[in-house]
């Protein structure tokens, strides 16, 4: 066995230490620069977590899934434009306080431009509107099914022989 800090080989009994944040395994030498130990035996005890029994399991939902399920509001850039007018603002002024170029707000009114969510949450801290929604497919709890990474097959839907005679 050799030592984590200096790669020396560690004769007789290791020293179980935390140096800087990290836990190492050193030699006697090495042990010096802390104080502190840990056990390696000694795995870390993780929570469990019990729900009642014939409860659904419901999962959180990802970042990925969150994200996935706001969608900006119908008809953004009008509101956008009603909104802006109301408030007496020009183009010229509204990009100003937004500190974005007149062209983006232009394209922004005219819906040729999906906003990014920083330029989103600009937009509605000065004008005081809410340009985001959920979308209604993903409102509600979710069931559980098998936990892991999303695959593409999460992400298609693969046609069967019966899909396709219903086409037909």
């Amino acid at each position: 066995m050799h030592c984590e800090v200096c790669g020396r080989e560690i004769y007789g009994q290791p020293y179980y230490r935390v140096i800087e944040g990290g836990k190492m395994t050193v030699c006697g030498q090495c042990a010096q620069f802390s104080k502190q130990e840990w056990d390696p035996r000694k795995p870390q005890a993780r929570p469990i977590r019990r729900r009642p029994s014939g409860a659904p399991q419901i999962r959180r939902r990802s970042d990925i899934e969150v994200a996935e399920s706001i969608e900006v509001v119908e008809k953004y850039g009008i509101l956008i434009r009603k909104t802006r007018q109301k408030k007496g603002l020009t183009i010229e002024d509204f990009a100003k306080k937004l500190n974005e170029k007149e062209s983006v707000i232009k394209k922004m009114e005219k819906e040729q431009l999906n906003p990014n969510m920083t330029l989103i949450r600009k937009i509605q801290n000065e004008l005081g509107i809410n340009l985001l929604d959920t979308s209604p497919a993903t409102k509600g709890p979710v069931l559980s099914r098998p936990m892991g990474p999303r695959t593409l097959g999460d992400m298609i839907k693969i046609k069967t022989p019966k899909d396709e005679e219903e086409e037909e």
